[in-house]
């Protein structure tokens, strides 16, 4: 979700909830737990934002992902897999014929481990990002005020919890 324009749904101890559409990149996203399905069917969801913009009840507004964190979390996801067996392959080939064992066997299992330790550390990287909030939406700019006195429209949700 590089930049997405929704409408501040509720306010919420620094958080903003923001109506907007679901796209495509939604399902490949990591940080669906930020978001909320407004019923099946719906290409309306509600996403928890950073509220640096200071937004109220009803503005419309633009939030988005620094493309530098989502490359970063991409790369981590994706990369870090296969840079571990392909590192855990060559260490167990010289491993194998350093003890003198069957090397087929050593490759494979050296493999799998170097292949679970960049799953591992691409967990405890990713731990690290959510907590300095770097994974976080942010709502970037208010597009437009919703005038004093006004309520923001009400929300159907049908089968969301």
């Amino acid at each position: 979700m590089d930049i997405e324009k929704g409408t501040v749904q509720k306010i919420e101890e620094g958080w903003a909830w923001v109506e907007t559409r679901r796209t495509g990149s939604c399902e490949d996203c990591s940080q669906k737990r930020h978001c909320l399905t407004l019923g099946e069917g719906n290409d309306r969801m509600l996403v928890k934002a950073d509220n640096v913009a200071q937004a109220r009840t009803g503005d419309e507004v633009e939030i988005h992902l620094n493309t530098k964190t989502k490359l970063k979390g991409l790369f981590m996801i994706y990369m870090f897999p296969v840079i571990g067996l392909l590192i855990g392959a060559l260490s167990g080939k010289s491993l194998s014929t350093l003890l003198g064992l069957n090397g087929d066997l050593v490759t494979v299992l050296a493999s799998f481990c170097g292949m679970a330790l960049a799953f591992f550390l691409a967990r405890v990287l990713g731990f690290r990002m959510k907590e300095n909030n770097e994974l976080t939406p942010i709502v970037s700019r208010i597009i437009r005020r919703m005038h004093a006195g006004t309520s923001a429209p009400q929300i159907q949700r049908t089968g969301a919890s």
